[in-house]
Order: structure tokens, then sequence, then C-alpha cells
């Protein structure tokens, strides 16, 4: 194998995205929504190198991307790459070719690499190099309510008997589904009301500019603009991209954010997304003491909206679901970590949020 790498800087990503070898690409390395993300980060620099592809000859045989973070200190945020996106062509796995650019990449960046959302082969290779520590835990819930258990196990390959032992599996548990969504009530606390929205508006943001610096990664009124302006998902079918290994498209794909009141006073906000029937919180802002009613509100959501399953990260919300998990079926502690390869030394004087990393993208 005559195995060489490429790297492109943010400055000319666009253009790459745009000339005749990329279009010619199998597969390609970069979706236009990416693209377009990665150009308007708030934290990018041009000269980030934003995308590591490895050939084989003029073959493309695997690629990782990655785009700018920043973490909060005291002095002053340091800037880091977020590890998202990694593939390797199924004809060239077990060779070593993702931790050979994952340690040109780890050069590019000066040694300061994060990532969180990752798979579980990538996390082997995380612990594999030595480059990378744990730096946090999440601790979340997971909670199911209307499974479908033929996407989980039947697949384009599965035979006939495992598409229909799961249709039969999914049917019986629907139908439990549905008989404990006739003794769930919801009912907020006195004085408890909430509003929805697509996007947070000019309160929410005033209350984001106000504790954005309590959060371990900088994410204030610009950052949250640029993810929702520039989003790595569509419900649009026209927008799908059948050649890029990573899910671009869902029709259910939607962005919600739940503002909460007590009477008339602003008690804060929650951000959540659906996408393929997975619902996820990504971002919670609110005075302490609110979780019933969040919980109680995001069940009803999926129960309305027959939400296959629910995955929370906050910890105080994930806790009292694992206490309260009625009328989710089986319920269970969830949670991955966030792996960087520097040292921050004050990383625990800081709040994580649910959607930190490309969590709140994809």
């Amino acid at each position: 194998m005559n195995f060489k790498i490429k790297k492109i800087k943010l400055a000319g990503l666009e253009e790459f995205s745009q000339s005749e070898a990329f279009k010619n690409f199998e597969t390609i390395p970069i979706s236009p929504l990416r693209v377009r993300s990665y150009i308007h980060n708030p934290a990018a620099m041009n000269n980030d190198v934003v995308l590591c592809m490895g050939f084989d000859g003029e073959k493309l045989v695997a690629f990782r991307t990655f785009f700018a973070g920043q973490v909060n200190c005291a002095s002053a945020p340091i800037r880091f790459g977020w590890c998202s996106g990694n593939w390797v062509h199924p004809a060239y796995r077990r060779k070593g070719l993702s931790e050979k650019l994952l340690a040109k990449a780890w050069t590019d960046w000066d040694g300061k690499l994060m990532s969180t959302n990752y798979a579980p082969n990538s996390e082997k290779l995380f612990l594999k190099t030595g480059l990378f520590q744990p730096i946090y835990q999440f601790y979340g819930f997971r909670g199911y309510l209307f499974p479908n258990t033929k996407k989980m196990f039947g697949g384009p390959e599965a035979n006939f008997f495992i598409k229909a032992g799961t249709s039969i599996i999914d049917s019986i548990l629907h139908c439990f589904s549905n008989l404990r969504a006739q003794f769930y009530t919801f009912k907020p606390s006195p004085g408890i009301r909430f509003e929805i929205a697509e996007k947070p508006d000019t309160t929410c943001m005033q209350r984001v500019e106000t504790h954005k610096n309590s959060l371990f990664f900088v994410r204030g009124e610009k950052e949250l603009h640029w993810i929702f302006n520039f989003p790595w998902m569509t419900n649009l079918k026209e927008d799908h991209i059948a050649n890029y290994p990573f899910s671009t498209y869902s029709s259910d794909f939607h962005y919600k954010t739940v503002k909460i009141f007590n009477k008339e006073r602003f008690e804060g906000f929650f951000l959540f997304s659906v996408k393929n029937g997975h619902l996820k919180t990504l971002f919670i802002d609110t005075v302490p003491g609110l979780e019933k009613d969040i919980s109680g509100f995001i069940k009803n959501y999926a129960l309305k909206n027959r939400i296959e399953m629910v995955t929370i990260y906050n910890f105080e919300l994930a806790k009292y679901c694992l206490n309260q998990k009625f009328p989710f079926l089986p319920g269970k502690a969830y949670g991955q970590k966030i792996y960087s390869s520097f040292k921050i030394e004050e990383h625990t004087n800081y709040r994580f949020q649910d959607g930190d990393g490309d969590l709140i993208f994809t």
C-alpha cells in the first residue's frame, strides 16, 4: 500500500469541497452542511487543519475531520480541535490508518485535541495512543418509549426471521407503551408554564451571556447562533448525501427551545433535538429544582410524538429520571466521557452541558 496523508486547512476547505477531485470521490470526506458550519465557526481560524485524509495512491481510504472549540480558563480561553468524523474504507480497516491520521492531527493542533460522542472502537483507539485522558464523565439516563428493535437489529442485511421477529417484538412493546401512556398525566407544578420555540430568543440569549463564563466550553450567544444557523442535519430529503458515511438527513429532525416561567418570572430554558426517533437534551440553563417539571415535559412530549428513545446527560435531571422512570419501558444509567490530549487544571470549577462537542449537531 502506498499510503500518503493530505491535509486541508479551513482557508481552503470551500474550494476543495467544490473541486472536481472532491466530486469524484466514491465516499466524500465532509458534507456540504459541515463545510458551511466549519467556515462560520466563531472559534475557527483560517490555518486550522479541519480535514486529514489518507490515500492509497489516488484512492481515498480514510479521513478524519476536526473543528475548533474553546475552553474557558481564568487567564484566557484555550483553543483546541474537536475530533468529529472518523472513517476508514472497509477493505483498509485494522491497518492503523486512523491512528496515523490522529497522530498527524495531534501535531497540527499543537497537541490540543478533544473528543466525545465517540463509537466504542474510537474510544479504544484514544486509549491505545496514550495521548488522551478522560477529563469528565457524563452520568446520564437513557429511556425507551416506542423502541424500534427492527431498526436496531433488523438492518438491510438481516434475514427474514430476524425482520419478522423484531416486527413482532415492536408490536408487543408498543402495546405496552400505549397502555402505559394511558396512565401517565403531566401536571406542572403550581405557577410553572412552558413556551416552545424553534430557536433561543433574546431572553434566552441574555441568560446565556450572563452565565457563559461558568461553562467549561465557550458557548455564548454567538456560538448558539452559529449552531442553529449552520446545522449538520436536515429534514429536507433533497439535501440527503448518499455517499457520505455519516447521517445528514432525518425526516423528523428538529430542534426545540423550551422556556420556563414561574408565573411571569423567567426561570430559564432548555434545548433538545429529535433525530430518527431519538430525543436528546442538549443545553439546560435554569434555576435549580425544576427537574420534576422538565422531566414531565420531556416525557409528555415524547409520548405525544411517539419518540423511540430519550437520552439525558444533565446529572440532576438524569438522576430524577432514574428514580422516576414511568412511563419509560426500560430505563438505564448511560453516559460517555470527554477525552482530552492536554491538561486543563481548572476544569472542576466549571459546568458541562449535554450537547458539548459535536453532540449538539448530531
